[in-house]
């Protein structure tokens, strides 16, 4: 049985990214992967390892930016074959952590295994760039003059990989990420990385679904370039943009999970303050289990992620400018709003309740997802205090006391 501190608790595993893996690709030569930005000019994080037949593993490495920080104006990634993907994230640590988040003694300093995904052992807060395809497709790629992404001195990055050796003998991975920058005084605008990331996501054994969400802009920003994140069950997506009245625009689209596209926005998108994108992902599920959505391959995912500006950092996690929640979820199923709380409530695990949000009808989708926002976020942070504690009654109850209008709301919203 679900309670109101089990639903506060639904996104703890929601984590900004994750990764996929795919065959093994013919191994470039050493002319075709990445020299390092010239002196000044930027810099190169590097992963090497060895993988023995027939081994799947997620490795990290942590690395420490410059004591001047980065003004990241460029950024390109190349990677041996049998890798999906190369990421690169920042986190909240100035100095290498000892130790990870479960408190294991680790040097991360040195490549290591991560197969949690890299959030099972280290904090992360965003991402720098990386890249989904083995041609080297980044999504960073090059920003406007004038524009760049700020990292701040000391900053301690994560490099990330996945890599699957489907040979019989063992293979050197090499994996690089060339960061190129721009002076202090040459950054005329800060830019940023979108990162919406829909946790609705459960995909019945031999099945299909779809996973759908939207986020509106606080701000007014203009975004450089757009591409998705999925795992191996992804089939289809597409991104759209949202005027204020409602109509939708196709940005983007494609049935790849892996050898990701990115689209370039020539001249850039502009995203008015009030207008939104809705971005959807569809599954197909070939295995005997149902999957839903989580850090690591054996679950599945659904981003939509690109470079812009001005930097707007509630609007790259699809928050308010508050901390709360902004998303729209809208499922493609029959279920109402008030069934769909049912439905929560006797879910017995998490693939199960993400499936009561995905299988909604479309209409209820702004009545639930404000319901489900203000439960997840302990009535919009106005319970924040009961439900820190240990006593659920009390947390239960203020948060009931705090979200009755949305519920209210949910309870009378049909599907006709």
């Amino acid at each position: 049985m679900r309670t109101t501190t089990s639903l506060i608790a639904l996104l703890g595993a929601v984590a900004l990214f994750g990764c996929s893996s795919s065959d093994t690709n013919p191994q470039p030569s050493e002319d075709e992967l990445l020299a390092p930005p010239a002196e000044g000019a930027g810099v190169q994080y590097r992963m090497v390892s060895t993988l023995q037949p027939g081994q799947e593993i997620e490795r990290c490495q942590l690395f420490v930016a410059p004591p001047e920080g980065l003004n990241v104006n460029e950024g390109k990634v190349r990677f041996s074959g049998g890798s999906h993907h190369v990421l690169l994230y920042t986190t909240p640590y100035t100095s290498i952590p000892t130790e990870t988040r479960r408190g294991v003694a680790l040097d991360g300093s040195q490549v290591h295994d991560c197969n949690d995904g890299p959030q099972g052992d280290w904090e992360v807060t965003g991402v720098i760039a990386g890249s989904q395809s083995a041609d080297g497709d980044s999504f960073m790629d090059e920003l406007p003059e004038g524009v760049a992404l700020k990292v701040p001195p000391g900053t301690v990055l994560l490099m990330n990989t996945h890599y699957l050796n489907s040979s019989s003998s063992p293979i050197e991975t090499d994996a690089r990420i060339n960061l190129y920058t721009i002076a202090d005084d040459e950054v005329k605008v800060e830019a940023g990385m979108l990162f919406h990331y829909n946790p609705f996501i459960s995909v019945p054994a031999h099945g299909r679904s779809t996973a759908r969400m939207r986020c509106v802009a606080e701000n007014d920003i203009s975004i450089v370039r757009m591409q998705s994140h999925m795992h191996r069950r992804g089939v289809g997506y597409a991104a759209y943009h949202v005027g204020i009245d409602g109509t939708m625009t196709e940005l983007y689209a494609h049935d790849r999970w892996e050898g990701v596209p990115s689209k370039e926005f020539t001249p850039l998108l502009e995203l008015k303050a009030g207008e939104s994108l809705d971005y959807r992902c569809d599954f197909n599920n070939v295995e005997d289990r149902a999957v839903a959505q989580g850090l690591t391959t054996r679950d599945e995912m659904c981003m939509l992620i690109g470079p812009y500006f001005p930097r707007s950092p509630a609007y790259e996690n699809c928050e308010t400018e508050e901390g709360l929640v902004a998303a729209t979820w809208y499922g493609d199923g029959k279920t109402t709003c008030a069934e769909a709380f049912e439905c929560l409530g006797s879910a017995q695990d998490d693939a199960a309740a993400y499936g009561c949000v995905v299988n909604s009808c479309e209409s209820v989708g702004p009545q639930l997802s404000a319901a489900l926002a203000c439960q997840m976020t302990a009535g919009n942070g106005a319970c924040n205090e009961a439900c820190d504690g240990q006593d659920d009654e009390a947390c239960n109850t203020c948060v009931g006391e705090a979200c009755a209008a949305e519920m209210d709301a949910c309870e009378t919203a049909t599907c006709d």
